[in-house]
Parts: structure tokens; C-alpha cells; sequence
């Protein structure tokens, strides 16, 4: 069977106007069997939805990607500061040397 349109009078117009708040001057009907016209959603409120749901599984992968930026700057700050500190030991080691080797030359030489 084939889809029926059927067309509204004055008075169904309004009632489906006060109803719903749109304006139809038609409704079509479907019968089983028979392919259902393609149409646009009345409605924009899934569109909406999912919108906000990537909006939001964005601004997450957003806030990680951030917190994973700190956390490498501060691994990294803490390498910079473990390896000032072994360069510090090692020229304090390197000047005691130093120092211990003048000691050495001061002593042969008297």
C-alpha cells in the first residue's frame, strides 16, 4: 500500500498549532509494507545532545593531554635538578682533589 496524505482544515491547523506550537497544513500517514518518506528531524534536541557529548569527551582529552604536559615538565625539572646537584658534587670532588693535590706539592717541595 502507498503512504496517504491527508490535508487538515482551518480548525486542525489551530489545534495542532496551540498543540505543538508548528504550523502543518498536511499529515502524512504510512501504511506497513510501504517505504517511509525520508525527512528531516523535527527536533534538534539529539543534534544538541550529541554535540555536547563530544564537546565534552574533548575538553576531557583536552585536560589530560595538559596534565600529562605537566607531569613531563616536572619529571624533567626534577632531572635538570638531579643533574645540576651531580655536577655540583662533582666540581666539590674536583676541587678537593684540587686541593689535595697542592697539599701533596706543597709537602715535596719542603
Amino acid at each position: 500500500m502507498a503512504n496517504v496524505t491527508i490535508k487538515l482544515t482551518d480548525a486542525q491547523k489551530a489545534k495542532i498549532k496551540q498543540a505543538t506550537g508548528q504550523d502543518h497544513s498536511e499529515v502524512r500517514m504510512g501504511f506497513p509494507g510501504s517505504n517511509p518518506p525520508v525527512s528531516a528531524p523535527t527536533s534538534s534536541e539529539p543534534i544538541k545532545a550529541t554535540r555536547a557529548m563530544r564537546a565534552h569527551k574533548a575538553l576531557r582529552a583536552h585536560k589530560a593531554l595538559r596534565a600529562q604536559k605537566a607531569l613531563r615538565a616536572q619529571k624533567a625539572l626534577r632531572a635538570q635538578k638531579a643533574l645540576r646537584a651531580q655536577k655540583a658534587l662533582r666540581a666539590q670532588k674536583a676541587l678537593r682533589a684540587q686541593k689535595a693535590l697542592r697539599a701533596q706539592k706543597a709537602l715535596r717541595s719542603n
